[in-house]
């Protein structure tokens, strides 16, 4: 009996031990976080952008991501020239939040730079409406959504249940269907965006060069890409990737001449 107390005891002190360092770690992550967003904007504000981008870079190799994040450095990267990379974070900020204004805006100011561009293929106008609806939120807000509005339904069903007034077993009965309803497309429209995210196999060309029937240097030349430009890899095969454009062309480039999102 004594022994098992003395376990539980000791158990208990590791527990909170554990706890603590945890916190602490937690801690010392978020103030080393804030620290250097701060002097990243610092630096930002007084637009001295590549000294803001070393601290953007530092957060970022602390694993910590933001659609805030990426679209200051996709900011600090247009204002210093580098057209490839401000376009590649403006898409990786575009990825957690899809209708951020200020990032669409900047990411189509930054397209204009690309010297030749892909002109995209017409898209079936449902396919289009429903990209520009689950574009409104991010995944997770889509989520969060949905278990609100199922809260919400399971809420109103009690009332419809529960309640001695037919008004409001009425009223609860329609709002509980309705919030079933619109929690049910959330969450469609959660998986379809996560899994659009996921399933990610776009690219930014960091280095112009010439798209070949085959992968192998020796094969003929289709046409050329530029700088900056988006793709779509299709298939790879040692250090050549199969790209597609917009506007439906193929082609086999060099690896090294792509940086994946």
């Amino acid at each position: 009996m004594i022994i098992k107390l003395m376990t539980n005891r000791i158990f208990k002190k590791l527990l909170l031990s554990g706890f603590i360092c945890m916190l602490t770690v937690i801690n010392i992550y978020a103030t080393d976080i804030n620290r250097l967003q701060d002097s990243a904007a610092n630096y930002y504000n007084n637009a001295h952008y590549s000294e803001a981008l070393v601290f953007y870079d530092s957060i970022y190799t602390l694993n910590y991501s933001s659609a805030d994040l990426f679209l200051n450095m996709g900011n600090c990267y247009y204002q210093i020239g580098d057209i490839p990379n401000s376009i590649y974070y403006y898409e990786l900020s575009l990825n957690l939040d899809p209708a951020n204004e200020n990032t669409n805006h900047n990411l189509n100011i930054a397209n204009t730079k690309i010297e030749t561009k892909a002109e995209e293929l017409p898209v079936a106008f449902y396919k289009r409406w429903f990209i520009s609806v689950i574009s409104i939120m991010s995944a997770d807000a889509w989520a969060y959504l949905s278990v609100c509005l199922f809260s919400l339904s399971l809420g109103m069903m009690a009332i419809y249940f529960f309640s001695l007034r037919l008004s409001l077993r009425k009223t609860g009965f329609i709002v509980a269907i309705i919030s079933l309803v619109f929690a049910s497309f959330s969450v469609v429209f959660s998986i379809n965006l996560a899994k659009k995210i996921s399933d990610n196999n776009n690219a930014i060309v960091f280095d112009k060069g010439l798209v070949k029937s085959s992968p192998n240097k020796e094969s003929n030349n289709l046409f050329e890409v530029s700088k900056g430009l988006k793709v779509e890899i299709t298939d790879s095969l040692n250090l050549w990737y199969n790209i597609k454009l917009s506007d439906g062309k193929q082609g086999w480039i060099e690896a090294e001449n792509l940086k994946r999102l």
